[in-house]
């Protein structure tokens, strides 16, 4: 059935609530792979018109996703998802230590969050393209730049790495890869972060088709 099932299945991993075309879904696929937290990923359909329904408020309050839960414990929005996958997985926190990097990772993330995510959905959506691009276009001319001579956004891997590899990932389910493809910081930060362990492991080929077919 893939990776997302309407079912709950008999299991001991930590279910992921979530919808395979929504971006913050996709953060928490990409960083559980990376940390090595095992998921029983479920589909909510956002596109209903009865989300979010009575099911998913009994397991969500407010109806947030991407929503996580493990035994009794439940947290929902990819702010508190992405740090609980994070000290979940162990082995080196992603918080930057240098005051620094820390606020570089903040500033990044709120770009994205609120300059970037919406633009990059509506694309996957499939509404009018020339608008959300022309938005994207000086967005990503400052990343690119930003990006010259880094493997990382900030220093070490970062939540900033985390949050930006999921735009791209769904800028390339939407098949608008000319955004990253002229940019060649860009392009080569998104090689870099498709050849680590969160792209091998929520399978990204899979990931994209369910995107493709839920639309």
């Amino acid at each position: 059935m893939g990776l997302f099932s309407r079912k709950k299945k008999p299991t001991e991993k930590v279910r992921l609530l979530g919808y395979p075309g929504h971006a913050d879904t996709c953060k928490s696929l990409y960083l559980a792979a990376e940390k090595g937290v095992q998921l029983d990923a479920e589909l909510i359909d956002i596109k209903s018109e009865q989300f979010p329904d009575e099911a998913l408020r009994s397991v969500s309050p407010f109806g947030k996703l991407p929503c996580l839960v493990e035994g009794e414990v439940v947290t929902s929005g990819i702010a508190a998802v992405l740090p609980y996958l994070d000290v979940r997985g162990g082995g080196q926190p992603l918080t930057p230590r240098k005051a620094q990097h820390l606020g570089t990772q903040n500033y990044w993330i709120e770009v994205g969050a609120q300059q970037v995510q919406p633009r990059i959905e509506a694309l996957v959506d499939g509404r009018p393209a020339e608008a959300a691009k022309d938005g994207l276009q000086k967005i990503f001319d400052g990343m690119d730049a930003h990006l010259q001579g880094k493997e990382c956004i900030v220093g070490a891997f970062s939540f900033a790495d985390v949050h930006w590899v999921a735009y791209l990932h769904l800028l390339h389910v939407a098949g608008q890869n000319s955004l990253i493809d002229e940019r060649p910081n860009l392009k080569a930060w998104f090689e870099h972060m498709k050849v680590r362990k969160g792209s091998h492991g929520i399978g990204i080929e899979g990931v994209a088709g369910a995107a493709r077919r839920s639309r």
